[in-house]
Parts: C-alpha cells; sequence; structure tokens
C-alpha cells in the first residue's frame, strides 16, 4: 500500500462539517476561510497536529497552513506545543470559549470598529472634497448613507462596554 495513503490524515465527516462552519464564521469576521477550519479541526482534536496533519486533514497548502496558523497563534485561538524528540511545531486549540471570545473581541471587533471609525472619516472627508463632481440630489444620497452608517457605528460603539462587561 502507498505510504502516502497509509499515513493520510482522513477526516471524519461530522468533523469536515464543523470545520465548514468554522471557516464560515472566520470569513463573517473578515478573515481567511482557511484560518476558521484550521481552528475547527484543531478544535476537535483529540491530539495536537502538526502543519503537515493539518494540510493533509484540510486539503490546503502550507504556506495556507502557515499562514492560518501565525493568524490563530497572534489571535491567541490555538498555541504551539512541544513534543519530545519531534522537529515539528505542533499545534492545539484553546478551548475555553470565554478566553476566546475575549481575544476575538480585544483583536478583532475593536480593532475593526475603531478602522471603520477612521475609514467612514476618510470616506466622508473625500465626499465633501469631490461635491462639486456629484449632482445635489446624488451627494445628498451619499451624504446621507454614510451618515447612517456612522449613527449605526456610534450605537454599536455603546454596547461595546456591555459586551466587555459579559465576556471578562
Amino acid at each position: 500500500m502507498d505510504d502516502h495513503i497509509e499515513n493520510q490524515v482522513l477526516v471524519p465527516r461530522s468533523r469536515m462539517e464543523f470545520v465548514d462552519m468554522c471557516g464560515g464564521l472566520a470569513q463573517g469576521f473578515g478573515l481567511p476561510r482557511s484560518v476558521g477550519e484550521i481552528y475547527g479541526l484543531l478544535y476537535l482534536s483529540p491530539e495536537p497536529l502538526s502543519s503537515p496533519e493539518i494540510g493533509e486533514g484540510l486539503s490546503i497548502s502550507k504556506g495556507s497552513v502557515s499562514t492560518g496558523t501565525r493568524q490563530l497563534l497572534a489571535l491567541g485561538f490555538i498555541r504551539k506545543v512541544w513534543r519530545r524528540d519531534e522537529r515539528k511545531d505542533f499545534f492545539e486549540a484553546e478551548v475555553e470559549l470565554w478566553d476566546l471570545m475575549h481575544s476575538a473581541y480585544e483583536r478583532i471587533v475593536k480593532v475593526r470598529a475603531h478602522d471603520a471609525k477612521r475609514r467612514l472619516g476618510v470616506v466622508g472627508k473625500i465626499l465633501d472634497e469631490e461635491k462639486s463632481g456629484y449632482s445635489p440630489e446624488e451627494y445628498a444620497v451619499i451624504k446621507e448613507r454614510l451618515d447612517r452608517l456612522n449613527k449605526l457605528r456610534i450605537r454599536a460603539k455603546q454596547f461595546m462596554p456591555l459586551i466587555e462587561r459579559l465576556i471578562k
């Protein structure tokens, strides 16, 4: 029998459904799908997995595994695990949901909220500079829609202290 097939990481369908769900959640947060898939695979894995095992289990490239694990490490969603007599890196998922929610909030939600504020300000400034290039009606529609987004952002920001209290 072919060694590659014999040593291949086979992931049961139930785990792959969970992996797929995590991939979709990651995309919802603006992260690459593979980042969520890697986390999902590690979350349901009873043992830490190496990069090659992750790549085989998800059928993704070595580069995607490397990029994804770096992002997950930076977010605090996974950690490296040392194994005696092994030169490869092994990874396991952070499974404490409160810790995950706190990390996601601090490193994703707050950062994106700050970026949204900054970028909406930039768009508003550019719109004002380009006002003469728009018809009065078109300018009014764009301005009103940007104002709506800004009001929504401000309302969402009012909930941030409540969210922080809940996850700490």
